[in-house]
């Protein structure tokens, strides 16, 4: 394709979804934490307490009884599944496309992680969930990936069943939904991420919420020193909550900005949606491009458009295509779902030949896990293998412009005629 027929000449906008909304009122939030010369979340000079009133206020927006904040949506993850009791004998499931810091956070506890087929909704395989539970199963990991919800009442039902606790992974779907309810209350816990990709971001930062008074005690004592406080001070006696912390609590100024983000959360959310629709009506009826199934369009946040075509090799084509026009989000090109880096188990070498950060091979090494034996390379999976190998995936920018849209449109029309 010769570049004089480009359709732009510079990419499109940056796909930072709630950075992209950045403005006075963040400056004005961390000037706030400054001048009160207070970071610390707990106790300072002139303590605002920023993040007791970022965990008040998102937990009532969710619709759950208590949400803690934390330092990463990794430490989110770990501290959920140790406060879910996950450790050593113990097997989580978890979806073929998701993201590192999920097993990282099984592997990290002494756990093992199962892999679940997804489906054309890219989540959580309802019909294909059942056969990947064994006796050692103790927790199953939901991620509404890539903007939009899983299918919550058809997973639920199977844990139920089981007697299983379900652990929402809503970090690319926060403002997202299901049947007019919240993504991350359904399940046990959830959690969510405010790194820099995110709906709504501090730059870095974690969300767990729940409705449970004792996995929220649990999961308050762990991300901090292993004991719960009271009014900012560490209660240090024993008791059920005498645990061990991981040191993942959120300071002052992410906490202040957080709080701002989550206002402007409904309006980031709404120009995805209405970009995407466009987008979407421009390119309906394109014989071979099919659109990926969503589990409930109106809880669909809108943050990614993902195509499946008819097979692999068309589908590497096409995302070539939209490259060479400039169609993709800023420093994210256009690729297939399999080309998607660490979201796709088999691209994550640390899970697929078993490594450790121990010299004894914790945990696959250890006894408690001695028949949990399973495989991660590419293949252990042939049905999400195929799915994402002729799908691809594009970021939907929360600051397209009129222009921006219709050059997307003209894009996936001028790659179809291409290729397809």
């Amino acid at each position: 394709m010769k570049k004089t027929n480009q359709i732009r000449k510079r990419p499109l906008p940056f796909e930072f979804p709630g950075a992209n909304f950045y403005g006075r009122e963040e400056e004005a939030a961390v000037l706030r934490v400054v001048r009160a010369k207070s970071p610390f979340r707990y106790y300072g000079p002139n303590c605002g307490f920023e993040v007791d009133h970022l965990e008040e206020e998102f937990a009532r927006a969710v619709g759950t009884k208590y949400a803690l904040a934390l330092n990463s949506g990794t430490q989110a993850l770990a501290t959920a599944m140790a406060a879910l009791g996950i450790g050593p004998g113990a097997e989580v499931i978890v979806p073929a496309y998701m993201w590192i810091s999920i097993v990282a956070g099984i592997v990290r506890l002494g756990a093992i992680p199962v892999l679940a087929d997804i489906d054309d909704s890219f989540t959580l395989d309802p019909r294909r969930l059942e056969r990947r539970i064994t006796r050692r199963t103790r927790l199953i990991v939901v991620v509404h990936m890539s903007g939009a919800p899983a299918n919550m009442t058809a997973i639920l039902k199977v844990a139920r069943k089981h007697k299983l606790p379900v652990l929402e992974d809503c970090a690319q779907c926060n403002g997202g939904s299901f049947k007019g309810q919240k993504v991350s209350s359904f399940g046990a816990m959830g959690i969510y991420s405010l790194q820099l990709n995110k709906n709504m971001t501090t730059g870095e930062g974690g969300l767990i919420v729940t409705n449970s008074t004792h996995l929220f005690r649990r999961a308050s004592a762990i991300h901090d020193l292993g004991y719960p406080r009271i009014g900012g001070r560490l209660v240090i006696k024993n008791g059920p909550y005498a645990l061990w912390g991981f040191g993942g609590r959120l300071n002052e100024i992410a906490g202040a900005i957080g709080r701002v983000q989550l206002k402007k959360l409904p309006k980031v959310v709404a120009a995805m949606r209405r970009a995407k629709a466009q987008i979407k009506k421009g390119i309906r009826g394109i014989p071979g491009l099919s659109f990926r199934r969503l589990n409930d369009a109106r809880g669909d946040t809108a943050a990614f458009l993902i195509l499946m075509l008819p097979d692999a090799e068309r589908a590497g084509k096409f995302a070539r295509a939209l490259n060479a026009d400039n169609i993709f989000a800023g420093m994210s090109p256009t690729m297939r779902v399999v080309d998607f880096g660490m979201h796709v188990y088999s691209n994550i070498h640390s899970l697929v030949d078993k490594h450790s950060n121990a010299p004894d091979g914790f945990p696959w090494t250890l006894p408690a896990n001695k028949h949990s034996v399973y495989r991660y390379a590419k293949g252990a999976l042939p049905v999400s293998d195929a799915l994402m190998e002729r799908s691809i995936i594009m970021p939907i920018p929360s600051v397209m412009t009129p222009r921006d849209i219709r050059d997307t449109v003209t894009g996936i029309r001028k790659a179809a005629a291409a290729v397809l």
